[in-house]
């Protein structure tokens, strides 16, 4: 099953972020640098007719384009919770793999699996996206992809 999260870096929680990265790093003050970087921005809507909107603070987000966004997020997503099926992430790519000779055991293990991980993203304001992933079969797969066999002349 394949999992696409909605403006993954915009959903970053900054105060999840910062519990993360005290349990993650041996020295408070390297978090608190870096949630410095990260929680110290704001910004304001400018219209067309020479508005301005008061100045705002985000809490949510890591810097888009940044070197350390992904490993940020990474971070961030790096606490799923334990399922039978396994779990491959990077960024706001997910990937949840079980295999079983019977589709319907599979999908009924995925399923929950996909529920306590959405459980988990929940919690922590993170965002599925509704419209992008998916799930698939590989029997049906099967040669595709592959080379037809080479006839000798």
């Amino acid at each position: 099953m394949f999992v696409d999260l909605t403006a993954a870096y915009a959903t970053v929680w900054h105060c999840g972020l910062a519990c993360k990265l005290l349990r993650l790093l041996p020295n408070r003050h390297m978090a608190r640098m870096i949630m410095e970087m990260v929680g110290n921005r704001s910004f304001t809507l400018n219209t067309g007719n020479d508005k301005r909107s008061r100045l705002r603070r985000l809490k949510n987000d890591v810097p888009q384009g940044s070197v350390l966004a992904p490993l940020l997020f990474n971070i961030y997503i790096s606490d799923l919770p334990n399922t039978v099926s396994r779990k491959y992430a990077y960024a706001e790519d997910l990937a949840i793999m079980h295999a079983d000779g019977d589709w319907q055991a599979a999908e009924g293990v995925l399923s929950k699996n996909m529920a306590t991980v959405g459980e988990h993203f929940q919690t922590w304001k993170v965002k599925l996206s509704t419209t992008k992933g998916g799930c698939f079969r590989e029997d049906v797969f099967k040669g595709v992809g592959s080379l037809p066999p080479q006839q000798e002349s």
